[in-house]
């Protein structure tokens, strides 16, 4: 009997830490879709459980522009769902409006005590007539915007997925302002906007009919993966409004993804055309993508 005693209790033991299977997972879909409204992010802990939510769940419940969001600080409410009890390393400090529990699983409802909603997403307006882009210091050369390129992806060890839709530079290949998906420090994706460094000088992006707050949170990096040695010289990041120089930040490979803040209380209210450029001393593998909004 107490042999028996023992192994019920190394069984309980074992079953409450294992991993929850696919099935599982998928058993959730009506109850988290009934419980999450659709601006609310969706978080699954641990996070190495993510795979098997995305599997699961699909585009509707965890699309891809919330899986590589920039962080978790532009949303206002999120939906935490956690397994073996554990929790969102990223949602620590997230006041708690609603719970529900659902077996070996808990959904939780969570506000963003530090919520500043965004005013406008530059990545939402990689397209003509919102941005033009050119290159070159002296006399500028326009990349012309085009709208059905091949789309080309690297493969293990290669470069990131090069997007239909994107302005295409000089150099061909990697030199283009369009959006994709890299890789941060931790391997998690993070959608951006691509902007390899020009050939000919500084990349200049024009965004037409920004509307400005107190701030421009930037957001910027390399894939980490393919630039991780640090062995490529730095990128560096000019917002300009009109002749002023709004703010700049310098990239090193190493850093990975990092963010930064320009301060713009002065132009609160106002709509201004803004100028990104994007330059470093040898262009070479400059592959720069940045996520930029203001709030």
């Amino acid at each position: 009997m107490p042999a028996l005693g023992l192994l019920e209790l190394g069984g309980h033991f074992w079953a409450s830490r294992r991993a929850p299977t696919l099935a599982e997972w998928q058993a959730l879909t009506p109850a988290v879709r009934s419980f999450k409204k659709a601006d609310e992010l969706l978080v699954v802990a641990p996070e190495w459980t993510d795979p098997l939510a995305r599997r699961a769940f699909g585009d509707a419940l965890m699309p891809i522009e919330m899986l590589s969001r920039p962080d978790v600080s532009g949303y206002q409410r999120a939906i935490e769902l956690s397994a073996l009890g554990r929790r969102s390393r990223e949602l620590e400090g997230w006041r708690e409006l609603a719970r529900q529990e659902l077996g070996d699983f808990t959904l939780r409802r969570l506000e963003n005590p530090s919520y500043e909603p965004a005013l406008y997403r530059f990545i939402d307006h990689v397209k003509p007539p919102d941005l033009e882009v050119s290159e070159g210091d002296d006399e500028a050369r326009e990349c012309p915007w085009q709208e059905n390129v091949a789309v080309v992806a690297g493969g293990l060890h290669g470069n990131v997925a090069f997007p239909r839709q994107r302005f295409g530079c000089r150099g061909g290949g990697a030199h283009f302002v369009g959006v994709t998906i890299i890789d941060d420090q931790d391997y998690q994706p993070r959608r951006c906007i691509w902007a390899h460094a020009s050939l000919d000088g500084g990349l200049h992006l024009r965004f037409k009919g920004v509307q400005l707050g107190k701030k421009i949170r930037v957001y910027g990096g390399l894939s980490y993966f393919l630039a991780r040695d640090g062995l490529g010289t730095p990128v560096e990041l000019i917002i300009r409004s009109g002749e002023r120089v709004l703010g700049r930040g310098l990239h090193q490979d190493e850093w990975g993804w990092r963010p930064f803040e320009v301060q713009t209380r002065d132009l609160v209210g106002s709509t201004q055309d803004v100028e990104i450029e994007i330059r470093s001393a040898s262009p070479e593998q400059r592959g720069f993508c940045f996520y930029a909004e203001t709030a």
